[in-house]
């Protein structure tokens, strides 16, 4: 039912397949496919010269390491078996059938055991009607619309190449018709003879335009009128696999691309079906939008930052900015006095943007305003957090500044009041003593 198990097994382990899934559920009676992967194990040295290949390299590493037999090819058996009353059916071969009197051809000769013999015509053989090979067809075989039917419990077309001479092709191929075993696969399958490998098979029951190739070129998978070159068309979340096996010698990795009513999605199968991408329907033009000089743009198609965001941020933690010296030049002193005058003409409202809900408010100066005062920034339009922090810090300074320099000033004031009360006693108390006297 589309459901797919899979096992590892160590180096030197049995594989091993029991009628219990891993939810304990014994398996359902029925025909089960397999495949059956054999991954070389590769020694530390080819590890780490994988891992130390760029992204641009890997192909040409690994197609290096498969030819000095540093990473041998990995081994792929595919197959079939049958489940029935609680019992695995494992795959009995079928007797091929053997000419007897009702199959043979007539030979001339009136002995039933007579050897049928092969008919050789040594010219251009044409058949103007139907021709049936196999052991099953009949006199009077009816042919509907069939030109040439292959007809018998094995049905098999091989295409057998015998050239001998150097540089010509002559791989072997053949059109292969169901499993010949009991408990195999009905299947439609092309077999590179030669290779041992069968790149192409369609299983019996598969629907109407699994795979369909339109006039030009258009490839439909579930639908016959492809709109693009590749169109995918499924009744519950079409997807693609994108499946990292680790006979490469890379570490395995799965991940899935995929759509439904409630989001497009990629989701990382390996670690536990976590799903790090998704867009939500109805999700506005350039929600996410890449310029081609790298530069990402939130709700925006032309960003002139790295990150430019048309619209509200809201930060469910810290927002950093670097701030480090050693990427930092030009410096320059700050002078605090003129800040601070600065900051005394510069008008600061409150307000609220165009797009915001109503009743809600802000505090600051214009972006014009600020520009025209300090010079901060790449424009009027915008204040950086950091901008508008550094002025504060240096009027806070300058406040700081001032206000030790008047403390100062209040200190030496205070001294000299009570020098002058000091003095202003010993004056009372001197005209006191020549009153008295």
């Amino acid at each position: 039912d589309g459901q797919i198990a899979r096992q590892e097994f160590g180096a030197g382990a049995t594989p091993t397949l029991n009628n219990v899934d891993s939810n304990g559920q014994r398996r359902a009676d029925g025909t089960y496919m397999y495949e059956l992967r054999v991954v070389p194990q590769i020694d530390e040295a080819t590890r780490n010269t994988l891992r130390a290949a760029s992204e641009s390299d890997r192909a040409a590493v690994v197609e290096h390491l498969r030819q000095s037999g540093a990473l041998p090819p990995e081994q792929v058996q595919s197959g079939a078996f049958m489940i029935a009353h609680d019992a695995f059916m494992l795959p009995a071969s079928e007797p091929m059938p053997t000419a007897t009197a009702a199959h043979a051809p007539q030979t001339g000769s009136s002995s039933s055991s007579a050897v049928p013999q092969d008919v050789v015509q040594p010219d251009d053989l044409i058949v103007q009607g139907s021709a049936c090979i196999g052991f099953d067809c009949v006199d009077g075989e009816s042919f509907g619309f069939d030109t040439v039917r292959l007809k018998e419990n094995n049905t098999r077309l091989k295409f057998d190449d015998t050239s001998t001479s150097t540089g010509f092709p002559a791989n072997d191929w053949q059109l292969t018709a169901n499993d010949s075993a009991s408990g195999g696969v009905n299947k439609f399958s092309i077999d590179d003879v030669t290779g041992n490998k069968t790149p192409f098979t369609v299983i019996a029951g598969a629907p109407t335009n699994s795979l369909y190739v339109d006039s030009i070129g258009r490839i439909g998978l579930g639908t016959s009128t492809p709109g693009l070159n590749m169109h995918i068309n499924n009744g519950n979340t079409p997807a693609i696999r994108f499946e990292q096996n680790n006979g490469g010698g890379f570490p395995a990795q799965t991940w899935d691309v995929g759509a439904n009513e409630a989001n497009f999605f990629v989701r990382d199968l390996t670690n536990g079906s976590l799903l790090p991408f998704r867009i939500r329907p109805g999700a506005p033009t350039s929600s996410i939008d890449i310029a081609a000089n790298g530069n990402v743009g939130i709700g925006t198609a032309s960003p002139q930052e790295k990150l430019h965001v048309n619209g509200n941020v809201q930060i469910e933690g810290r927002l950093v900015e670097l701030s480090d010296v050693n990427a930092k030049r030009d410096f320059t002193a700050v002078d605090g006095g003129q800040v601070l005058n600065q900051l005394r003409t510069m008008p600061v409202s409150t307000w609220s943007y165009r797009t915001d809900a109503a009743g809600v408010r802000h505090m600051g100066p214009m972006a014009q305003d600020f520009y025209a005062a300090f010079g901060l920034g790449d424009d009027n339009r915008h204040i950086a957090a950091l901008d508008a922090n550094g002025v504060t810090l240096a009027a806070v300074k300058e406040l700081d500044r001032q206000l030790q320099e008047r403390d100062a000033q209040i200190s030496t004031l205070k001294q000299q009041n009570a020098d002058l009360e000091a003095r202003l006693a010993k004056l009372e108390q001197a005209v006191a003593n020549l009153t008295e006297k």
